[in-house]
């Protein structure tokens, strides 16, 4: 039976007819059964939320999720090398490279010979890529505190530290 079947048993919209009237369904009259227990479907639903209001913030100043995490990275390690980055990441140098390249155009990295291994290539922030990372990490932080409002600060520490631990990393 339906969540909308089982609301119609109880008196609530109908579920009978031609199906027309389950277009007119509410999100509060669909029965998600065990789905609000779940952590899963709680975390996607917050990652969600959470991160469609990340794009709508970095997409004003022209910048994708991927490509912050990798700037914050560059920023945070100037000198590493591509194939590091690639692992900090959490991809590989065929994807990295792309990105980079994009970043360089707009003047935001530069790639320089490695001196411990001329192979290789040492990713440094450029003085306007420094610029643009502190305007981003003030925009997120600011995007943080907003998407977090429902939550005191010890709160938001807690769900913080539980996540980092899901994840298998320890929270600074």
């Amino acid at each position: 039976m339906t969540g909308a079947a089982r609301k119609a048993e109880k008196g609530g919209v109908a579920a009978a007819g031609d199906g027309a009237e389950l277009f007119q369904l509410t999100p509060a009259d669909v029965d998600l059964d065990i789905l609000p227990e779940l952590l899963g479907y709680q975390l996607r639903r917050a990652q969600v939320r959470v991160f469609n209001s990340f794009l709508k913030r970095l997409d004003e100043l022209d910048v994708s999720p991927g490509e912050f995490g990798l700037l914050v990275l560059v920023g945070a390690n100037p000198g590493l090398n591509q194939n590091a980055l690639a692992k900090a990441i959490g991809s590989n140098r065929s994807l990295l490279v792309p990105m980079l390249d994009k970043l360089e155009a707009r003047g935001l990295v530069t790639r320089e010979k490695s001196a411990a291994d001329r192979r290789s290539h040492a990713v440094v922030p450029s003085r306007a890529g420094q610029v643009l990372i502190a305007r981003l990490k003030g925009v997120v932080r600011d995007h943080e505190r907003q998407v977090t409002t429902p939550l005191n600060d010890e709160e938001r520490q807690t769900l913080l530290r539980l996540l980092c631990r899901l994840n298998g990393q320890e929270a600074e």
